[in-house]
């Protein structure tokens, strides 16, 4: 992208604070778009964080005018009913523009919680794949619309290479070349059944809830890559790094906004691939 269209709307989730807000920031930077959403559940921390990135702009660059107008709007990913009011927002205050979609938010059990391993796999699965799906899904058609160069970036993790899971037929299944969203949701819900009968490792499969939502929203950018790939949309997903972040309790080495990078390359960036990997700013192996 060399230049910004008037109009060139991106939208980034779960961006208050950490990844998400470096995220917005940087494309907010960038030139190449005129508003930059937030989609936030906290309406308080997301009116702040708009304030916040509004002054890094104004003072990093205080005779800068290309900058993005950077708004807030609520977005619960875990309640359907929110991803349609989202929707009917951006339609009303934004034409039904979106061009880039950065799916940010995201939800991880510490390690120090005592909620049992199978009580984490529905709410973790939901949060991290099933509902970032269908949020993506309700705005694909508003995407299709812009589709010139569109993009969609999954913020995933290294935490969801494939070689978690152990059985080599299971593998091969979300390998699969010509893997439908219908099959990937029903080799979730099988992971999911099967942590709930006490079956899972015996069965092959990971042993962390978090490695699987993200190894599921892997395996599903490559096959929205396939299917929106006739739309002009490229579908790309990343890994930032272990960041300093609440979700790590702080103990990332890596700064969010270093870790922000992958996912603005990929929003940003000329001659964009699609249904790849990156980390470390390079295309990497799942």
């Amino acid at each position: 992208m060399s230049s910004a269209p008037v109009g060139r709307v991106a939208v980034v989730t779960g961006a208050n604070k950490g990844v998400g807000f470096f995220i917005a920031s940087q494309l907010a930077s960038s030139g190449l778009f005129s508003n930059v959403i937030l989609g936030c559940r906290d309406a308080t921390r997301g009116k702040s964080a708009v304030e916040e990135i509004n002054k890094k702009l104004i003072s990093s660059s205080p005779t800068l005018t290309s900058f993005a107008s950077v708004s807030f709007l609520p977005l619960d990913l875990s309640e359907p009913s929110s991803h349609s009011t989202f929707k009917h927002l951006i339609e009303e205050n934004f034409g039904g523009r979106i061009d880039v979609l950065v799916n940010n938010g995201a939800l991880a059990f510490k390690g120090s919680d005592p909620t049992p391993f199978m009580e984490q796999t529905k709410p973790t699965l939901d949060v991290n794949f099933r509902r970032t799906l269908e949020f993506t899904e309700i705005l694909l058609p508003m995407m299709r619309k812009h589709g010139n160069d569109a993009r969609i970036v999954n913020v995933a993790s290294m935490a969801g290479r494939l070689k978690q899971i152990r059985s080599q037929e299971l593998q091969a299944q979300f390998r699969d070349a010509n893997l439908s969203l219908t099959k990937l949701r029903r080799l979730v819900d099988q992971f999911e059944s099967d942590v709930q009968n006490g079956v899972h490792s015996q069965k092959g499969w990971g042993s962390s809830n978090y490695g699987m939502s993200k190894l599921s929203l892997i395996a599903a950018t490559k096959v929205l890559a396939r299917e929106e790939n006739a739309y002009g949309i490229k579908v790309n997903c990343c890994c930032p790094g272990y960041c300093d972040t609440d979700m790590t309790s702080h103990r990332g080495t890596r700064s969010p906004e270093d870790g922000a990078k992958n996912a603005v390359l990929l929003a940003t960036m000329e001659n964009c691939p699609t249904g790849e990997f990156v980390e470390n700013l390079k295309v990497s192996s799942w």
